[in-house]
């Protein structure tokens, strides 16, 4: 489904038209999905109220009949960056053709690194508006993709060890 249609869906939801009465300078930051083989797809997305500072996810499925809606006073940021809405005008690739493109530079570029779960993020920060995607493998590494959300180019693919023993 794409994130745009999420969204308006999400919009239409007795839980989210309940909270965004007394929210309604918050804007959409994050849309954040697990993906595990056999479970069923629920996403995450969270809204921050700039004037209020407070951040408040929604989780939702597939069937969007019903939102489970959790409030968080403190936002952890890393080294203190400022909290960025995302652009819908500029979600132009949808999550299909993001998880597409992050296969193929898993495939041609860490094939040995078999993937056996994927956290995907779309979210807006120093590197753009992007989606963030990482890969747990079976060699005990992770790797992450991140893909600019509005033209579908690799913005940066790294590997990371989970575990380092020293010698």
């Amino acid at each position: 489904m794409d994130v745009r249609e999420l969204l308006a869906k999400l919009k239409e939801v007795p839980e989210f038209k309940d909270w965004y009465s007394s929210h309604p300078d918050a804007k959409p930051v994050h849309v954040f999905l697990m993906l595990e083989q056999g479970a069923d797809v629920k996403y995450d997305m969270g809204f921050f109220d700039f004037k209020k500072e407070v951040m408040s996810s929604f989780l939702i499925d597939d069937k969007m009949e019903h939102a489970q809606v959790t409030e968080t006073k403190e936002i952890f940021t890393k080294d203190n960056q400022t909290i960025k809405p995302l652009d819908e005008e500029r979600l132009k690739i949808g999550f299909k053709e993001a998880f597409e493109i992050s296969h193929k530079v898993q495939k041609e570029k860490y094939a040995q690194h078999e993937p056996i779960k994927e956290v995907v993020i779309l979210q807006n920060i120093a590197e753009g508006q992007v989606w963030n995607i990482t890969y747990i493998t079976k060699t005990f590494q992770t790797l992450n993709i991140k893909i600019d959300a509005e033209t579908g180019n690799v913005v940066e693919d790294k590997l990371h060890q989970i575990f380092s023993f020293d010698k």
